[in-house]
């Protein structure tokens, strides 16, 4: 009766993370205690001869159901697409784009753009820029931009480089998980 009752008072201060702890673990799944015999003596005497105590396994159970709800895992990273087309304006490189993604509605990143020009002397030059972006609902986010490529150049090739993506709506809320 005493360790019904000592489990009991065990089971009401548990949080359930202790509570999963313990069940792995195993809650005092055997006990055993030497019952004296009386017509046993535990040393031999001239009288009597020495006999080994019995044994007894005291074997326990206890059904504990529970229920553990764990909120569903959520990510400030959200994975974008960046689509981008590009010409040559002069000594300007006109660059139009749009970044897709379906993870959040409210996010915002930045995209760095390398891009790669052929000098007068046939040198490859690459000139990177980065931009940030962001939106507050679930459309795609477009943007035209010029960037200085210098004179006398010519335009080789324009990439998207390290597109970055954050949800913000997931940004306020706590990631851990209330014990109680």
């Amino acid at each position: 009766m005493t360790d019904e009752l000592a489990l009991r008072r065990l089971l009401l201060s548990v949080t359930p993370c202790r509570l999963l702890a313990l069940l792995l673990c195993g809650i005092a799944p055997c006990s055993s205690a030497q019952a004296p015999n009386p017509d046993c003596l535990s040393t031999g005497s001239r009288a009597r001869a020495a006999c080994e105590p019995t044994t007894t396994v005291l074997a326990t159970e206890t059904e504990v159901k529970f229920t553990v709800e764990l909120p569903p895992v959520k990510s400030a990273q959200c994975t974008a697409t960046l689509e981008i087309e590009y010409t040559q304006r002069d000594t300007l490189v006109g660059v139009e784009g749009t970044i897709h993604h379906l993870d959040c509605a409210a996010s915002n990143g930045e995209q760095r753009l390398t891009i790669s020009v052929r000098d007068e002397n046939r040198e490859l030059k690459t000139l990177e820029f980065v931009e940030a972006w962001q939106r507050k609902d679930d459309q795609p986010v477009k943007f035209s931009v010029s960037y200085p490529i210098g004179d006398n150049v010519d335009l080789v090739s324009v990439r998207a480089r390290q597109l970055r993506c954050t949800c913000d709506d997931l940004a306020g809320e706590p990631q851990s998980i209330d014990p109680e």
